[in-house]
Formats: C-alpha cells, structure tokens, sequence
C-alpha cells in the first residue's frame, strides 16, 4: 500500500460535509485511522489526538478518523448513531470523524487490511499517496516514527 492512493471511501462527516479519501486530503498530509470495533477509539485517539495538538489544518495538516460501521445497519439506526456520535464529540472534531456504512470487507481487501481487531493508520502526502502505515495503538517507538514522517513530508514542501 505504500507509495499508492488510498481506495476512493465515502463517507458523511458528523459536522455534515462530505470525507471522499484521497480526494478530501488532496494538498494536505492527511493521517487516517480506521477502526473496526467499537473498542478501537483508544487505539486511534492514542494516534490521533497527540497530532492533532501539535498541527492543525491551518498548518496543512488533517487527522480524519472512520469508523468502519458496514452497511447492514439500517438507515434509521445509522442517524440514532452519528447523533450519539456528534453528542459524545466536541463540536470542532466532528469534522474528522466520518462513520463509514459501506462494503467494509471489499474495502478493506483493497486496503490490504488483514487483521481487523487492530486499528489501521495511514499517513498520506500532499498528492493522497501513503507514506507510512501502522497497525494498532501507538505504542513504544511508533508515535515518535510518525512524527518524524510528518517533519518530513512537511519539509518536502518547504
């Protein structure tokens, strides 16, 4: 998956604009986490929320999260779930996170995703393709490794 375009997702953003990967991250470094259960929200907050305090969107930087929901949830439960989901999320993040409701098994073949029980990160460039990848909580040396990746992919355009 590395040096290639994350597989076209669309999802609806809590605040209620529209996530289209990659094109949604174009011209910005872009983190994305995928989670799989319910239980994966520390995992992707252990990646997710120290990035989004040291860059913001206004230093071209954007830190989406999706939660992988699948598409047998029915509609009405979908809306009685990103209500739940808005209420529990301040109001300046609910424009990372996008529920996605589609074909997560054929979704995650194109993304290579093996092990679903573990959160997925991927770190796009400023043209939408994958530098950098890892799987589960950010643990040992790995936070420290996507730091240095996004020192880098912001020096490239400098």
């Amino acid at each position: 998956m590395l040096w290639s375009k994350l597989p076209r997702l669309d999802a609806g953003l809590l605040d209620g604009s529209r996530l289209v990967l990659p094109d949604s991250a174009s011209g910005s470094i872009a983190l994305v986490g995928f989670g799989y259960k319910r239980e994966s929200q520390h995992d992707l907050n252990s990646w997710l929320v120290p990035l989004r305090k040291e860059y913001s969107a206004a230093d071209g930087f954007r830190a989406y999260e999706v939660p992988m929901m699948g598409r047998r949830i029915p509609g009405l439960l979908r809306g009685i779930i990103n209500r739940a989901m808005r209420n529990a999320i301040n109001e300046p993040n609910r424009r990372w996170v996008a529920p996605y409701y589609g074909d997560i098994d054929g979704y995650s073949k194109r993304l290579g995703v093996t092990d679903r029980s573990q959160v997925q990160m991927f770190l796009l460039d400023r043209n939408g393709l994958v530098r950098w990848y890892a799987a589960g909580p950010a643990a040992g040396s790995a936070l420290e490794e996507l730091r240095i990746e996004v020192a880098k992919l912001a020096a490239e355009d400098n």
